[in-house]
This record gives C-alpha cells, sequence and structure tokens, in this order.
C-alpha cells in the first residue's frame, strides 16, 4: 500500500497564505488531510473527499486540541498577524505548544514547523516567541522540521496598485541595502511536504530560499514599472523615521498597549527595512545569498505578470504582516 496515500496530516493555520497552499499540495498528493481552521477563518478550496475542516475556538479558556483526531503528521502553519508581544507569545509559542503537547500524547510521526528566516537575527517580540518555541520543540523528542523561509511573494506585491495608479515605488534607503530569495506558495508547500517524505530534511532546522538571483527592492520596483509599462518613479525614504516615530511614541507606551503595540509594529517595520532575508553568515557579519539554500522554478517576475493580466488576483494586503 503507498503510504504517502494513507498518511492523515493535520495543518493548523489552513486557512492563511501558505497554510491553503500547503492544503492544497497535500491533495493532490493522496494525503488525507483535517484542516484546521479558526471560528473566524474559512478554507477557499473545492470539495474534497480527503479534506475535512475543523473549525475550532481556540481560546484559553479550554483545551482546543481536545477536538483533534488522530492523525500521523502535523504541519503548523500558525502565526501571529499583528506581531505584537502579546499576539505573538499567545500564537506563535503559545498555540503551538498546545499543537506540541497534542502531537506528544498522540505519538505521531513527524511534526513540520513554518517558521521564519529572520529568527536568525532576533530583535522583535514574534521572533523571540518563534525561537522559545523551536526549542521546545527540537527538545520534545518528536521527529521535526523548522522551514525558515525567505519573503513570499505575496508579501513582495504590496505597491502594485501604487504603479498601477502611476505613483511612485517606496523604498527605504538606497532600496539596494536588504535582498531576499522570493519563494512562491506553491514551492514553499512542495518543500513543506518533502520534509514529510525525505530523511535529509528530518530534525533539521531548513533556512530556504526560491530560485536566485536575490532580488533588491530596487530591483521588484524596476519589474513592476516594466511589466505594468509605467515610468520609472522611486521615492525614497530614510529608515530613521521609524526611529523617530518610535522615540516620539514610547512615552506613551507606557501608559496604553495600542500604542505599545504600534511601537512594536514600527520595530518590525525597522527591521525589514534594514535587514535581507537570506541566510546570516555570522563569522563575516553579513547575509549571504550563496549560503541560502534554493528550492523550486516560479520566479516573481512571472508571478507579477499573472497579476498584470488577471487584477483581480492582486492581493489585498490590508492589515496582514507577512513575516517572510
Amino acid at each position: 500500500m503507498d503510504s504517502k496515500v494513507t498518511k492523515r496530516v493535520l495543518v493548523a493555520g489552513a486557512s492563511g497564505y501558505i497554510g491553503q497552499a500547503v492544503v492544497r499540495q497535500l491533495l493532490q498528493e493522496g494525503y488525507f488531510v483535517y484542516a484546521v481552521l479558526r471560528q473566524s477563518s474559512k478554507l477557499d478550496l473545492p470539495h474534497n473527499d480527503n479534506l475535512c475542516a475543523l473549525t475550532l475556538d481556540m481560546e484559553k479558556k479550554h483545551l482546543w486540541t481536545d477536538q483533534l483526531p488522530e492523525v500521523d503528521v502535523v504541519i503548523s502553519c500558525l502565526a501571529s498577524r499583528s506581531g505584537s508581544a502579546s499576539e505573538a507569545n499567545y500564537v506563535d509559542y503559545g498555540l503551538n505548544c498546545d499543537l506540541l503537547n497534542f502531537a506528544c500524547k498522540s505519538k505521531i510521526e513527524h511534526f513540520v514547523l513554518l517558521s521564519a528566516i529572520c529568527v536568525q537575527r532576533p530583535k522583535l517580540a514574534f521572533q523571540r516567541a518563534k525561537l522559545k518555541f523551536h526549542s521546545k520543540l527540537i527538545s520534545s523528542g518528536l521527529r521535526f522540521s523548522i522551514v525558515l523561509p525567505t519573503a513570499y511573494f505575496k508579501s513582495l506585491s504590496g505597491q502594485i496598485n501604487r504603479i498601477k495608479n502611476g505613483k511612485s515605488f517606496l523604498v527605504f534607503g538606497s532600496g539596494e541595502e536588504t535582498r531576499s530569495l522570493p519563494i512562491s506558495e506553491v514551492d514553499l508547500a512542495r518543500y513543506v511536504i518533502n520534509c514529510i517524505r525525505y530523511e535529509k530534511y528530518w530534525n533539521k532546522s531548513l533556512p530556504l530560499g526560491g530560485p536566485g538571483p536575490a532580488l533588491t527592492p530596487i530591483d521588484q520596483a524596476e519589474m513592476l514599472f516594466e511589466i505594468f509599462g509605467k515610468p520609472k518613479k522611486i521615492k525614497h525614504i530614510s529608515p530613521r523615521v521609524f526611529d523617530l516615530a518610535i522615540v516620539f511614541l514610547i512615552p506613551f507606551a507606557l501608559f496604553s498597549q495600542k500604542i505599545k503595540d504600534k511601537v512594536e509594529l514600527l520595530k518590525i517595520g525597522k527591521y525589514y527595512a534594514r535587514e535581507s532575508m537570506l541566510v546570516y553568515d555570522a563569522e563575516v557579519g553579513s547575509y549571504d545569498a550563496n549560503k541560502t539554500p534554493q528550492f523550486g522554478d516560479s520566479l516573481l517576475y512571472d508571478y507579477y505578470c499573472t497579476l498584470r493580466d488577471d487584477p483581480q488576483s492582486i492581493p489585498n494586503m490590508g492589515s496582514q504582516k507577512l513575516f517572510g
């Protein structure tokens, strides 16, 4: 019997950008999938006999994992949206701990965690929460894979409507200080599923980029101006605006949780304005695209062309924060 077909996989965070892609890919490859959703979420996928959606109340007032079925593999795509300290501790650490406790009691075969490459140099609340859970997973005794992807295609699409409307592309500094190896949701989903099947991915933390070369924000801007046929207009913003805003708000943050969360969001913006989403070489003190493993064949340029040809597919970023 084909073990791939008989495996039962639970995907937590199944309604998210990557979670939904993972569910879709699992179904295509013949797995039986339990897709775990929060009560406020939904799964935008067609009916499939191998798919069971579980809408659960994940509040701490009760143990939501008591409602989970027996499975062979757990894939966690859980992640905080805002990056605030309270949400990160609740989701990135707390809910994942609940899931890990369930996995240990159930004696599952494998726990795959979708994390982020930016945890290499932790300066933010959500990064510390993720690393705290990494330690628990590694010491749990379960077979695990921790996937640390670079920037997602969707996270690099937030300025498309600006370009379409003839506005400037906004970059911090020169726009060439940071780089990434963008990865598509399809390639990342394939990689996550490979972690189940292939021993070379087991019991490891796995930095991951898409196919090169590494791109700067200026590279992204030039692609968009060419693809959408707009005159090249780039506006440079000093990353110091984050420092000034943080200094201004910190005194008020002592008295307001909402302002404290805004300060953390500014710190996140500052981090992404200054740090590359590549493997960090601590010996030389810099990011290195050559040391960042590459996977897949989808290119950001082709993705942008798809959005040009199908405007309805341009993602609505809203207030969601994508940590890639």
